[in-house]
């Protein structure tokens, strides 16, 4: 179970009044926001021409990221990469610890890893909020 902070609650609050959409989590980073919606609610987060992602931002006032939520992991991973192709997922388990290792082609990189390594941070706190399983960048 996840445990929400007051300010976690004060920005889902704000989220969902200016998007529409249900939001399932929340992570504020030191410079990002973000946000885990319900599966089917990306598009009303985002909002026609990205009106409504921008309106958040703008209200922030910092990178905000919102990824769309499952239940299976391997499609929760591929959501926190977007419209970044991920190639292979791999978990492994050792002992009571789970590795994602996940692969990119080289050239997407550095979108993977975001900007100041945001998107990266960001994906590998939220998976192991929502599955205990860490999560490793591999690129071919």
């Amino acid at each position: 179970m996840i445990e929400l902070s007051k300010d976690d609650m004060k920005c889902i609050a704000a989220f969902e009044t200016l998007t529409v959409a249900g939001v399932r989590d929340c992570l504020i980073a030191e410079q990002a926001i973000a946000f885990i919606v319900n599966q089917g609610d990306l598009g009303k987060a985002i909002g026609k021409k990205g009106a409504n992602i921008t309106r958040v931002r703008n209200m922030f006032a910092r990178q905000v990221l919102v990824f769309e939520d499952s239940e299976d992991m391997g499609q929760f991973v591929r959501n926190l990469f977007g419209s970044i192709p991920v190639t292979n997922i791999n978990v492994h388990e050792k002992m009571e610890s789970k590795i994602a290792y996940v692969t990119v082609d080289e050239k997407d990189r550095g979108n993977a890893i975001g900007r100041n390594g945001d998107r990266i941070k960001v994906g590998r706190a939220l998976l192991q909020r929502r599955f205990g399983c860490d999560l490793r960048l591999v690129s071919k």
